[in-house]
């Protein structure tokens, strides 16, 4: 009994030295009608919703697919960049702010929806204010 008490206690700290650190972390978008255009200012190809990043400062350009339900006034959601410093093991997620009716109607107008990026991992909100943009990736 004794024999096997060791073999076990081998056997975990041997795979205990071999773990190895995460070197990446996980961004996720998750308001469906939140739309990534650029990452770092690169295009995003569409469809593409999540990504595992080096550690270190990242650029998101994001807008709002509008499809105003009838008798909504179709309107500009605009482009935002946001800024975040993603850490190595943890999870993100970008959010939507807004008004609670933009949500039912899905009128999205510019400067009134706000991305965010929680870290899931520590549950805070770690990115900047909204930088409106004329481009996605300019």
């Amino acid at each position: 009994m004794r024999t096997v008490l060791v073999v076990c206690v081998m056997l975990v700290a041997v795979a205990h030295g071999r773990a190895t650190p995460p070197t990446s972390a996980h961004v996720r978008v998750t308001q469906r009608d939140l739309m990534p255009l650029c990452l770092n200012g690169k295009p995003i190809a569409e469809g593409v919703r999540s990504w595992d990043l080096s550690p270190g400062p990242v650029t998101l350009a994001l807008s709002m697919r509008t499809s105003a339900r009838p008798g909504q006034a179709r309107a500009d959601a605009g482009i935002a960049a946001i800024s975040v410093t993603v850490e190595a093991g943890h999870r993100y997620e970008v959010e939507v702010r807004a008004d609670p009716m933009a949500f039912s109607t899905r009128a999205w107008r510019r400067r009134e929806w706000t991305p965010v990026v929680r870290d899931r991992t520590t549950d805070r909100v770690v990115s900047s204010e909204p930088a409106w943009a004329e481009t996605s990736c300019g």
